[in-house]
């Protein structure tokens, strides 16, 4: 049986990781404050959640179409990748290393399902997660199907969403 403990550990930072992006700002004004309670609209985050779920799509298309160099694009410099079965990859060049010998397989029928998109308070962070699904066969191995979840992390970066935080992990498919 694997070890559980990198797992463990990469569960509760993502947790972290959404518990700050969910948190709520804890001012509270009392009857007899003369603050003012900010009765603003929460900003859409409609437009960026449309860009997350289309960059999800597009970071899909590049790996079918086995573009590594394509793929850096998505990544923050400092970005960690658990996930595929291998050893986490921290940074571009153990990201590129890592994805280098994942498109050597052989895909076909990619899917993505999105699940939801949350945002930070002040909208510079979001999370995105659903499920995947393809035929996976290795160079020399039997070919299978995969299924399973994924969980991305996200940074605005100069204007544009980076991934920081990626993780996948494989999922039964339901019994008929």
């Amino acid at each position: 049986m694997q070890n559980r403990s990198p797992l463990l550990a990469v569960l509760v930072a993502l947790w972290c990781i959404a518990l700050g992006c969910s948190k709520k700002d804890g001012a509270v004004a009392t009857a007899d404050s003369t603050a003012s309670v900010d009765t603003a609209a929460p900003p859409d985050r409609s437009a960026d959640a449309i860009a997350i779920i289309a960059l999800d799509s597009a970071w899909m298309r590049n790996v079918m179409a086995k573009n590594v160099d394509s793929l850096m694009t998505y990544y923050a410099p400092d970005a960690v990748s658990y996930g595929f079965g291998s050893a986490p990859a921290s940074g571009t060049d153990q990201l590129r290393a890592s994805y280098t010998e994942m498109v050597k397989s052989a895909m076909s029928n990619p899917m993505i399902t999105p699940g939801a998109v949350e945002f930070s308070d002040d909208g510079t962070m979001a999370y995105d997660h659903g499920t995947y699904s393809m035929t996976v066969t290795p160079p020399g191995g039997k070919r299978s199907n995969q299924t399973g979840a994924y969980l991305n992390v996200w940074k605005k970066i100069n204007g544009q969403w980076k991934l920081i935080a990626e993780m996948s992990t494989p999922v039964s498919q339901p019994k008929p």
